[in-house]
């Protein structure tokens, strides 16, 4: 059965937001998800990503780890591959993570990966809204 990109990218992030639900930094994680699209549109993708391994918690890693792993090596049109990636090891796959999406790509693969990180945001948000908890608002309690 063929499938579309943009299924197939959706597939991808309903299966990655599966993964989070239920997990310790899941109202985080959802929290950061709302926000991420605007962070890449305002600051770049390559300053987004040096924002969440600057942060480093768990929910920031992971953000990392699921747009990385489709960038580099789950999308169809993913030219370059990272060995062992895992959402265990992001961290310590850092530098090669910045290069291939950043720092040694060329101005076409970092619009392309920036586009394409956009239009897979918007899926992880879609499902992250329908089916993780969110953080409390106290604001909207006044």
């Amino acid at each position: 059965m063929n499938q579309t990109l943009e299924q197939i990218r959706s597939k991808y992030a309903f299966e990655k937001i599966k993964e989070v639900k239920g997990s310790k930094f899941e109202k985080e994680f959802s929290s950061l998800v709302s926000k991420l699209a605007s962070l890449v549109l305002t600051n770049g993708l390559g300053n987004t990503l040096a924002f969440l391994f600057a942060k480093g918690k768990d929910q920031h890693l992971r953000a990392i780890y699921i747009l990385s792993d489709w960038l580099i090596n789950q999308s169809p049109l993913g030219s370059k591959k990272l060995q062992d990636l895992n959402a265990k090891n992001v961290k310590e796959k850092a530098q090669s993570i910045l290069e291939n999406l950043v720092l040694k790509a060329s101005v076409e693969e970092y619009m392309f990966y920036t586009e394409e990180s956009l239009r897979l945001i918007n899926w992880l948000r879609r499902y992250s809204d329908a089916m993780l908890e969110k953080e409390e608002n106290n604001a909207s309690e006044q």
